[in-house]
């Protein structure tokens, strides 16, 4: 189950990324290579939170940006599953696809 969403949150930061960088809403035009999502507690449990999400770029800059809803949505799939404590960092690497926490 984590897979299935862990996958799914990966086909969506990768284009929210894409996105953020063809738009200018990042503080580098280079490509986001990862993506970090802190967790937080809220009253239904511990959950990797889509806002601030750090978005690291190739050349080393790092933008804070939120994502939109389907990203949202897959990080509470994900969450439910794998039970994140809420100092977890979850850790996207959009380059070869690892997801690490």
């Amino acid at each position: 189950m984590a897979g299935r969403f862990g996958s799914r949150l990966l086909e969506s930061v990768r284009w929210e990324a894409a996105l953020a960088v063809a738009s200018g809403d990042t503080w580098s035009r280079s490509p986001v290579t990862t993506v970090r999502f802190g967790a937080g507690t809220w009253e239904n449990g511990v959950f990797y939170s889509e806002t601030s999400a750090e978005f690291v770029h190739a050349d080393g800059t790092v933008s804070a940006l939120d994502c939109g809803d389907k990203v949202a949505e897959h990080l509470a799939d994900l969450s439910a599953v794998t039970h994140p404590d809420s100092s977890d960092t979850l850790t996207l690497d959009l380059v070869t696809g690892r997801i690490t926490s």
